[in-house]
């Protein structure tokens, strides 16, 4: 696949996927936790709405990540950055098993930093 006449890095094309898995069932969550919080006033339904931003979010990136927009590395990095410290912390609480979404984060910000990936997102060393 080539955008813009660059060539796409075939793990962006991964994590471009695995972004619209996560964001779709993130607007999914959204809906239903609001269909069921609904009644229960506006205070409730906060989780619900940031879900939705969330998985819009991600659907956003997935689009920036295919066109090459620098803005999609730095909110891909951020996002990683914040799911990498929610997952270590519930490591931290005795969630054993968040280490695979701390070690998936932790690859996909080293990724990010590669040469080439860099590179196919003008975000070069300065």
């Amino acid at each position: 696949m080539k955008e813009n006449g660059k060539k796409i890095p075939k793990g962006i094309i991964i994590i471009m996927v695995l972004t619209v898995i996560s964001g779709s069932i993130l607007l999914i969550m959204s809906l239903f936790s609001f269909i069921f919080l609904i009644s229960s006033g506006p205070l409730a339904l906060m989780g619900p709405a940031f879900l939705f931003v969330l998985g819009i979010t991600s659907i956003l990136v997935s689009i920036g990540l295919y066109k090459g927009k620098g803005w999609s590395w730095t909110l891909l990095l951020i996002l990683s950055g914040f799911s990498a410290a929610g997952y270590l912390i519930n490591m931290v609480n005795g969630n054993i098993f968040s280490i695979i979404g701390f070690v998936v984060n932790a690859i996909i910000i080293y990724y990010l930093y590669r040469p080439h990936v860099r590179k196919y997102f003008a975000r070069q060393y300065k």
